[in-house]
């Protein structure tokens, strides 16, 4: 596979991001004394104008290093999903659920060695709307938490933000009526919580199901029925584990995808980002994104 000193890099950074601005210089300073070819290298405080300039890349024989939260990184991967630009990590966000998939560590020299003394490989990613997601897309709880989750509160608490925005969103939680279509049956449900993941984790370093990959070709989708506090506790209780499927209260199953509707409509978040309303389209698009992993990456 193509070595990153082989070829010409470029390394866009989301200097808004929590370790952006901390990040920039010593990253561009270790990827040339590391043998990099690095060509560009710029940060940026708007998303948007990083995404435009990694648009510019596509169909280069380049490997563009992108540095961001998963936010930034998700849509980098819109941009060269189902293209032949390599894309490398950098993780700079709070949770970096799309390096951790990756096996990507969220230490700078760490990350700079899976770029350099790494591999290419091909990952999948999901499709909701028409929208590419690298990670998860939620709907119920996770709304609320994602509103909460301003880039104030992120400095200052750094992870322990999301406890913070989970308390609030457990207080303000209502039931919704959720139908899931897929190829696996028709199921309703009264929910609290509705979760696409592609990938092996989500919230940070929960499992998803103790099987879940990024390279299976499938999606895992579970639903949260609205219950006693006791049955949310024990869903809390078995998150780490990803064995939150094996409950009675929660459905849980392997998609290429389906259909969501949901009544009333619900804010959907993608990679923890508030995209629309539901209802949802979403399929699986498998190997679809060439990025660079650590040589030990199992999928």
């Amino acid at each position: 596979m193509p070595d990153p000193t082989d070829c010409e890099a470029v390394l866009l950074i989301n200097t808004k991001s929590l370790k952006g601005q901390e990040w920039l210089e010593q990253a561009e300073t270790k990827l040339k004394e590391k043998g990099v070819d690095l060509k560009f290298a710029k940060g940026y405080s708007r998303a948007g104008d990083l995404i435009n300039r990694a648009q510019e890349e596509i169909g280069k024989n380049k490997l563009v290093i992108i540095g961001g939260g998963d936010g930034t990184l998700s849509a980098a991967a819109n941009v060269f999903a189902n293209t032949k630009t390599r894309m490398g990590v950098l993780p700079l966000g709070t949770g970096n659920a799309f390096a951790r998939d990756l096996g990507i560590a969220t230490d700078l020299d760490a990350a700079i060695d899976a770029i350099v003394d790494g591999e290419d490989t091909e990952v999948d990613v999901g499709v909701c709307n028409g929208k590419l997601f690298v990670n998860v897309v939620t709907i119920g709880i996770t709304a609320t938490v994602a509103k909460t989750l301003t880039v104030p509160l992120k400095r200052r608490f750094g992870r322990f933000v999301y406890a913070i925005a989970l308390g609030r969103a457990l207080k303000e939680m209502k039931p919704f009526r959720s139908k899931i279509e897929t190829e696996n049956g028709v199921t309703e449900i009264d929910a609290v919580e509705v979760v696409i993941g592609n990938g092996r984790y989500h919230a940070g370093p929960l499992p998803l199901s103790p099987t879940a990959s990024i390279t299976s070709g499938k999606l895992l989708l579970y639903a949260v029925e609205a219950g006693s506090k006791v049955n949310l506790l024990k869903y809390a209780l078995l998150l780490p584990s990803g064995l939150q499927g094996v409950l009675k209260t929660v459905h849980s199953e392997d998609t290429k995808g389906g259909k969501i509707s949901t009544i009333p409509n619900q804010t959907v978040v993608m990679d923890g980002e508030l995209a629309f309303k539901t209802p949802l389209d979403f399929h699986i698009e498998h190997a679809a994104l060439k990025v660079r992993v650590p040589k030990k990456f199992k999928g």
